[in-house]
């Protein structure tokens, strides 16, 4: 959006960026497989600089990601306002099946979620939509 529109588009800091990132449960983690690029909403934690994610034995993720590039997005968006933000964490990912991995995530979905997945950042970005006025007035 321009500025006409009331909504300017900045760049977040990486302080900001982890903050944000560790402000939501659900992200989106992405990986690419055979037939293609795959995207996962999946719940997270962030701990020590990394972001964990759990999820299930012999799944998708569990058999593609482990030592392999990924990218991982959360954001929030208010339609109302036109207003919200958005950091991509890319990395390498991290598979593991040690229960005393540290902290994880409480996965929403039912069904044993016995590994552990890291994402060890090699960057961080984020954008954030401003709203200077009320969108209403002109």
């Amino acid at each position: 959006m321009d500025s006409a529109s009331g909504v300017r588009l900045e760049e977040l800091d990486e302080e900001t960026c982890w903050r944000l990132v560790a402000s939501v449960p659900v992200g989106r983690i992405a990986w690419n497989e055979t037939g293609g690029p795959v995207v996962l909403p999946v719940n997270h934690v962030v701990a020590d600089g990394t972001v964990v994610v759990r999820t299930g034995a012999w799944s998708g993720l569990e058999r593609h990601v482990d030592d392999s590039d990924v990218a991982y997005e959360v954001d929030e968006v208010d339609e109302a306002t036109r207003a919200g933000w958005s950091v991509l964490v890319r990395g390498l990912a991290e598979v593991s099946y040690d229960d005393d991995a540290g902290a994880r995530p409480e996965p929403w979905a039912g069904g044993a979620r016995p590994v552990t997945v890291r994402v060890h950042p090699r960057s961080i970005s984020g954008r954030r939509l401003v709203v200077d006025r009320d969108p209403q007035e002109s």
